[in-house]
């Protein structure tokens, strides 16, 4: 049985989807987390669509856009020829940052569903850039009529939205997200830090994350209005692994070109213990952007397509909690890896 995928956005996350498919076509298991998720191995995949509306991807072959400006992602393997031709997307005006002043393919919500059922698509992937909620929302939209789940892997709260979590219950399909959890990326080593923190009895008092990297995310994210918000997202999620408030701060605070798609994301804990001893955390993380998204997307989407298969739909909270920083109901890490492992990785 062929998990068949549809990509709304061919960026650097998508780059790496693409590549990680081919990587692990066969029986390779080198750097992958979990190899048979919900009975579905990675070969079991395969991507039968994609949008977007950089003129310098549309109507090129998925296997030449991933590679495409303003792309910056590793090139791991190379890509034969997929047979997906990348089609025009959807832009409800809520333009990036990076795509100001580049030539635009943009279509309509009907185009796009069209060209998801004629595709076979079980899942639509949301991989657009930052600060496109309206297009995220359009793009739900076109997944609904077309009879698809929706994955969002952007910090647009499309889970926040009662009419569009209600719409997809009805319509019996997966509404999964928001704003995608990388396996090993500043948002998950905050949390995991303070969790140890908090286990080992210390009291924390403070943190902050800052996080510097290339690539057309960061430079979309440090545009104020974006930055505050997934400051916002960030700050919440990180704070959920402590039982008390406490002073907290975590976000994007530079662009640096000639990173690519890395990001360094520095840390600093402050805490005490035993007669009020102090404890103070200083520590930083190199990682590349798009490869941290590709395990947990990996493990997501088996999922995702697990719950369809078995009428477990709407709002799935164990994935959405395990796989993204924003889920409808929010919950500890190691509590939704947990609920996650036992219920889907074999």
């Amino acid at each position: 049985m062929t998990i068949k995928l549809a990509l709304a956005g061919v960026g650097n996350c998508a780059s790496v989807l693409v590549q990680g498919l081919k990587f692990y076509s066969g029986d390779e298991r080198k750097g992958l987390w979990h190899p048979n998720v919900a009975g579905f191995k990675p070969r079991d995949m395969q991507v039968v669509a994609a949008f977007d509306i950089d003129a310098r991807k549309v109507g090129f072959d998925l296997s030449k856009a991933v590679f495409a400006p303003p792309n910056v992602a590793k090139k791991y393997v190379s890509m034969p020829k997929s047979k997906v031709t990348v089609k025009s997307g959807l832009s409800r005006g809520d333009l990036a940052p990076h795509l100001r002043g580049v030539r635009l393919e943009k279509t309509s919500l009907d185009d796009v569903s069209k060209s998801l059922e004629e595709s076979g698509a079980d899942i639509l992937v949301n991989a657009i850039s930052s600060g496109s909620g309206s297009s995220t929302e359009e793009y739900a939209r076109a997944a609904l009529r077309a009879g698809c789940g929706f994955i969002n892997c952007t910090p647009s709260l499309s889970l926040k939205s009662n009419k569009l979590v209600a719409d997809f219950q009805r319509a019996k399909l997966p509404l999964v997200g928001d704003d995608l959890m990388s396996q090993f990326g500043g948002t998950i080593f905050h949390k995991g830090l303070l969790g140890l923190m908090v286990k080992r009895g210390i009291k924390v008092a403070k943190s902050y994350q800052l996080d510097v990297g290339g690539g057309s995310e960061t430079l979309n994210t440090i545009d104020e209005g974006i930055k505050m918000a997934k400051r916002e997202m960030k700050t919440s999620s990180v704070a959920e692994e402590v039982p008390y408030k406490f002073e907290t701060i975590a976000g994007t605070t530079d662009y640096v070109d000639y990173m690519g798609n890395d990001r360094t994301s520095y840390f600093w804990f402050q805490g005490s213990t035993f007669m009020e001893s102090g404890v103070t955390v200083d520590v930083y993380l190199r990682s590349s952007d798009g490869a941290n998204a590709g395990n947990v997307l990996f493990d997501v989407v088996r999922a995702t397509y697990k719950c369809m298969k078995v009428g477990k739909l709407g709002t799935v909270g164990e994935i959405c909690a395990y796989g993204f920083k924003s889920p409808p109901k929010p919950m500890r890490f190691e509590d939704a890896f947990t609920k996650f492992s036992a219920l889907y990785v074999r």
